[in-house]
C-alpha cells in the first residue's frame, strides 16, 4: 500500500518540477533565441537540475514550503522584470531561464524568499557554499535581485495561494 504524498511534498514537487520543465524549454529556445546577458549569465551551464539543486538548499536550511512558493513567485517576478527592463532599451527576445542562469536565479531567489519569510536566517557563506558559488558573488547577485525588484518584496495572501494551489495542482499532472 504506497502512501499519498503530503501537501508540503506536493507543492515542493510542483514547484521544483515546474521550474525544471521551463528550464528545459527554454534550453530548447537557445538555437532560435538571443538571451542576453544578465548579471546571472554563468558562463557555462549549469547540468544539475533545478529540482535536485532546490532540494539540496532546502534539505541545507530546512526550509519551509511556504519559502519555496515565495521563491517561485520571486522568480517569475525577477523574470518579468528583467524582460520589460529589456525591453525598454530595445531588446526584441524574450528574457529565458536557462541552464546559464537558472541556478543563479533560483539561489538568489531562495536567499531573499528565506530572509524575508522566515525568522531563522543562515550566513551568506554558508548559502553560497552550498550553491556553489562565492560569497561576494552571491552579494552582488542579492543587491541586482533586489534593485530589478525595486525592493517591493511584499505578496499578497491571494497571489501565494493561488501559487499554492498551482503547484499543488502541477505536482498531480506528474
Amino acid at each position: 500500500m504506497s502512501s499519498r504524498p503530503t501537501t508540503s511534498q506536493m507543492i515542493f514537487l510542483g514547484v521544483t518540477e515546474f521550474l525544471s520543465k521551463k528550464m528545459e524549454v527554454h534550453n530548447s529556445k537557445l538555437n532560435c533565441v538571443s538571451n542576453p546577458k544578465t548579471a546571472f549569465t554563468g558562463t557555462l551551464p549549469v547540468e544539475i537540475t533545478p529540482t535536485r539543486y532546490i532540494k539540496g538548499l532546502v534539505k541545507n536550511f530546512e526550509t519551509s514550503p511556504g519559502v519555496v512558493v515565495v521563491m517561485l513567485v520571486y522568480i517569475e517576478r525577477l523574470l518579468e522584470k528583467m524582460e520589460l527592463q529589456y525591453r525598454q532599451v530595445g531588446g526584441l527576445d524574450p528574457i529565458l531561464f536557462t541552464s546559464f542562469n537558472a541556478h543563479r536565479i533560483i539561489l538568489t531567489s531562495f536567499l531573499v524568499a528565506q530572509k524575508y519569510s522566515e525568522d531563522k536566517n543562515y550566513r551568506l557563506s554558508s548559502i553560497a557554499r552550498a550553491g556553489g558559488i562565492d560569497k561576494d558573488e552571491l552579494i552582488f547577485l542579492e543587491n541586482e535581485f533586489l534593485d530589478f525588484m525595486d525592493f517591493n518584496l511584499h505578496i499578497r495572501e491571494d497571489e501565494f495561494n493561488k501559487y499554492v494551489e498551482s503547484s499543488i495542482v502541477f505536482s498531480r499532472h506528474l
